[in-house]
């Protein structure tokens, strides 16, 4: 009996080492770690979290909720806000340049060009576009006074914008007041957030509060469908906004669940999936930081050069 027994044991104790091997592995499997910038809106602050080297994490206090962000070089951000622009250094978080003009009241996109040339989005008259020059002059005007409720606009590799309008549509569109294309998402899809042309020729909106990402084909029609109802429960989808496109074909996506600055205890500020729709990582810090409707992955894109997302993915952008 004591043989027996003493056999039990040592297979009970391999059993143990395997489990805890398996574990560990499956733990490394899903461990994942950024650098990111977030942009928070409930509490107006811009925030670089390092989860790899957190001392080099900070948060800089905005002067307002600004919604939209791009890296325009020399360690430079661009940053809307609702008369134009503010560009800060990464590196000194000073406020390097910023633009306040009443004839952008409504602003809420702002995108930086090769050429120096900015492109401003703003909810003024239905929604007006407006070119600037270097020196931020205006240089061209798109007005769509039928439209409404600009969030985000994205460039495509020809030139064109992207931006959703009117709760439900999806918006291609040009700088001489063209209509490219038009195309509805269903119900529950509600202020459109962002859009990206991807390298296939599809299109990916992030559709707000139906809490869904949709790839659109040509014809318009949803090839795929990821849903917050897929997600994990914790996760409580309420409005899906700005999102990332990672090079692995990973999404980061904005997880934003109300205005008020205590928001952000309700659920993950931050979630990733992997093309399928499964959740592989998720940030959760409400001390730190109110509900996120920006993000930017740093891991691997390089602060010293503009980039942009024309082709889908954040990357350095063409000449």
């Amino acid at each position: 009996m004591s043989i027996g027994k003493e056999a039990m044991r040592m297979v009970r104790r391999h059993a143990a080492v395997l489990l805890a091997i398996f574990a560990f592995g499956a733990a490394q499997a899903y461990a994942v770690e950024h650098r990111f910038l977030a942009v928070d809106e409930s509490r107006s602050q811009l925030h670089l979290v390092d989860q790899r080297n957190t001392n080099q994490s900070w948060t800089l206090k905005l002067p307002e909720r600004c919604r939209d962000y791009q890296l325009i070089g020399n360690n430079e951000l661009l940053l809307s806000s609702t008369t134009g622009y503010y560009i800060y250094s990464l590196a000194t978080r000073a406020l390097v340049k910023q633009l306040h003009d009443k004839r952008f009241d409504g602003a809420a996109s702002v995108r930086r060009l090769a050429d120096g040339r900015t492109l401003l989005g703003c909810n003024q008259n239905g929604i007006t576009l407006f070119e600037l020059g270097p020196e931020d002059a205006i240089l061209r005007t798109a007005k769509f006074p039928e439209l409404n409720t600009l969030r985000l606009m994205r460039l495509t590799p020809t030139g064109t914008l992207l931006f959703g309008a009117n709760g439900n549509l999806v918006i291609e569109a040009d700088l001489d007041g063209k209509i490219v294309a038009r195309f509805t998402l269903p119900e529950p899809a509600k202020h459109i957030y962002q859009i990206l042309r991807l390298p296939n020729g599809n299109l990916l909106a992030a559709a707000g509060y139906g809490h869904f990402l949709a790839e659109i084909d040509v014809a318009g029609k949803i090839a795929k469908r990821i849903d917050g109802s897929s997600q994990p429960p914790e996760t409580h989808p309420h409005f899906w906004c700005g999102y990332q496109v990672l090079k692995n074909g990973n999404i980061v996506m904005c997880n934003w669940t109300g205005h008020d600055a205590s928001d952000s205890t309700k659920a993950p500020q931050l979630i990733e999936f992997d093309p399928t729709g499964k959740l592989v990582w998720s940030w959760h810090n409400p001390t730190l930081a109110g509900t996120i409707h920006g993000v930017m992955v740093l891991d691997d894109l390089d602060t010293t050069v503009l980039n942009d997302d024309s082709s889908g993915t954040l990357t350095k952008a063409k000449p």
